[in-house]
Order: C-alpha cells, then sequence, then structure tokens
C-alpha cells in the first residue's frame, strides 16, 4: 500500500523544500522514496514502469479534488523522480507515458471527482501491469532472430535480452553466447550467470577484446535505457564502439527493448544528451590515476539509428524509422 500523504507542510518546509516529496494545498508525499522501495523490493522491475508506478501511488496518495490539481500533482511528481538520479533518461520515459494517459482521461470535467479519480487509479495500476507484461512480449517476438548454431554477442546486462535468449533456449534453439565483462560495473558476469543458469554455453571476453571476438557472433543484440525520436537508443558505455564494429564485420545490431522506454528526444550525438557525465576529466580528483570512477552512475552511450538493424518490441519488429513514425505519433494521442 503507498505510504498516505501526510499534513500539509509548514511554510518553512515549503521555502526548503525536501528532495523527492511532492507537496500540495492538502498534503506531502515522498515521491522519491517510493521510488526507490519499489527498485530495491524487486530488482528486476524496469525504471519506467517503477516511475509509472511511483506516480500511480501519488494519486492514489494525493487529497486532489480537480483535475487541475491531480495534474499537477503529477508534474510535480515527475518533475521530482527526474531530480533523483543523474541519468533520468529511462524513468521520463516512464513519466512521459503515464502522464499521457491520464491526459487522455481526464479531457472531461466529471461531476463526480472523486470517483473518476478512482476509475483513473484503478485504470493507471492496469496501465503498469499491462506495461510490465511487455518484457514477456519482447521476448516471444525477438527469439525469432536466434537460429540454431548461431553465436550472439551481448554487452552489459538488459533484461529483455535475458528474457529472450532464455525463451530461446526453452525452445531447444542451440546457440552460444559471447558477452564482455563490460567494466567497471561487471554487469556483463550478471549476464553470464544468468544465461548459464539456462543452460546457454557463454564466453566472458574482456571489454577490449570487443573487436577480436565479434568476427565469431553472427548478430549483437543489446538492450536500451531509452529509444530516443528519430530510432537511435541510449545503452550503456561501450555499445557504440560495439555497433561501429559491428558495422565492420557486417554484424547486424538489433536491440531488445519494451515501448516504454520511447522517449519524445532528439539528441545529436553522444555530448547532446541529457545526461551529466564526467568521462573525459583533464582535472580528475586527488588519488585518481586511472579513468573517471563510476561510483555514482554507470555512464552510457549513445548509438545512432544507422548502426542499428532493428528493434524488438512487444509490438514486434520495428525499423528505426518506424520507431521514428510511432514516437512522433505519441504527440497527438
Amino acid at each position: 500500500m503507498p505510504p498516505a500523504a501526510q499534513r500539509s507542510p509548514p511554510s518553512s518546509s515549503r521555502s526548503h523544500p525536501k528532495p523527492g516529496v511532492v507537496y500540495s494545498t492538502k498534503g506531502e508525499f515522498n515521491i522519491r522514496e517510493h521510488y526507490f522501495k519499489l527498485l530495491t523490493q524487486d530488482p528486476t522491475k524496469s525504471m519506467p514502469i517503477a516511475a509509472i508506478e511511483s506516480l500511480s501511488a501519488l494519486c492514489d496518495a494525493t487529497r486532489a479534488g480537480t483535475i487541475h490539481e491531480l495534474m499537477s500533482a503529477i508534474e510535480d511528481g515527475a518533475n521530482a523522480l527526474k531530480k533523483s538520479i543523474p541519468n533520468a533518461i529511462s524513468l521520463t520515459a516512464g513519466c512521459d507515458l503515464f502522464k499521457r494517459f491520464i491526459i487522455a482521461h481526464a479531457h472531461d470535467d466529471p461531476k463526480d471527482f472523486e470517483a473518476f479519480k478512482q476509475q483513473l487509479q484503478a485504470n493507471g495500476h492496469l496501465f503498469a501491469q499491462r506495461a510490465r507484461e511487455a518484457r514477456a512480449q519482447v521476448a516471444e517476438i525477438g527469439v525469432k532472430a536466434v537460429k540454431d548454431g548461431v553465436t550472439v554477442f551481448l554487452h552489459g546486462h538488459s533484461r529483455c535480452v535475458v528474457a529472450l535468449l532464455q525463451k530461446a533456449a526453452e525452445s531447444k534453439i542451440r546457440f552460444n553466447a559471447i558477452v564482455t565483462e563490460t567494466r567497471p560495473s561487471l554487469l556483463g558476469l550478471r549476464t553470464a550467470k544468468e544465461l548459464r543458469a539456462a543452460g546457454i554455453p557463454v564466453a566472458v571476453v574482456d571489454d577490449n577484446a570487443m573487436g577480436y571476438a565479434l568476427k565469431k557472433a553472427k548478430l549483437v543484440i543489446i538492450g536500451a535505457e531509452g529509444v530516443f525520436g528519430d530510432g537511435s537508443i541510449l545503452n550503456i558505455l561501450g555499445s557504440y564502439q560495439l555497433a561501429l564494429v559491428a558495422k565492420t564485420y557486417n554484424r547486424p545490431v538489433y536491440v531488445a527493448t519494451e515501448t516504454h522506454k520511447f522517449v519524445d528526444m532528439f539528441p545529436l550525438d553522444q555530448f547532446n544528451i541529457v545526461v551529466k557525465q564526467n568521462i573525459i576529466d583533464f582535472n580528475p580528483p586527488e588519488g585518481v590515476e586511472g579513468a573517471t570512477p563510476q561510483d555514482q552512475q554507470e555512464f552510457v552511450d549513445y548509438v545512432p539509428r544507422q548502426l542499428i538493424k532493428g528493434l524488438i518490441t512487444e509490438a514486434g519488429l520495428l525499423t528505426p524509422q518506424q520507431v521514428s513514425d510511432k514516437i512522433t505519433a505519441m504527440r497527438f494521442e
């Protein structure tokens, strides 16, 4: 059960708001705390889903008496969540999706607002449930890309990619996987462990062996933290160079992702994404002789659309242009 909205804070609290707390004239709700609690309780939950469920919980907790008050609370909640982490692209996709859902159901001014809000909350929870089911649908569709006898190249850890390959193994498709260690996070080791548990032969290679090892694979499958308006993606650092090597070897790059990670942004390149990254640091902290530590966040890469063969989603296998068309169409929903 989401924590109930508490009494309205005193004026001093309003002038110095607590991080992650959404204030209204009738109460407060710590959406940041609720969001991180969801991720801690269920490590398989993605950031967009946690954002959707947190905003839905905010709707449950708020005492808004009009549509305007409810929309204002949701907007404040979304902004509070976006300020909670350095890389909010994936989270932003979930927030934007939920806001579009609310707007689509709030165009009329109902006479019984409480009944309307209860129905809206019920629909919101159903909406989150359908989004959670998308991963299984991605796996069902993506398994067609994995053929008997192929070797698949992977980088980092993606729940969608792992689910897809587990589904392929369950379907008795015989294949191998090469996965990079993905330093410094070592998320590739997590991927290897989960795939081996499913009986899939896995070879783990150093990140700097990417160019050497990829020639032995037939295709690349990676996940995405966010999918941009032109069909390009954001994923863990190293994904861009992997896609470049794949192009050199003429190996197709597929991205397995749910559509709730689609975000209406159009970055131009690596240095135009809305994520603060101090990767190139000419004045490192004292005592740091190597690369910039990734203690606070995992660095990410922008992969342009021309390096992507297709995106495997619950809506089907889409080209980058088809993804772009879908994201553009979202503006008019």
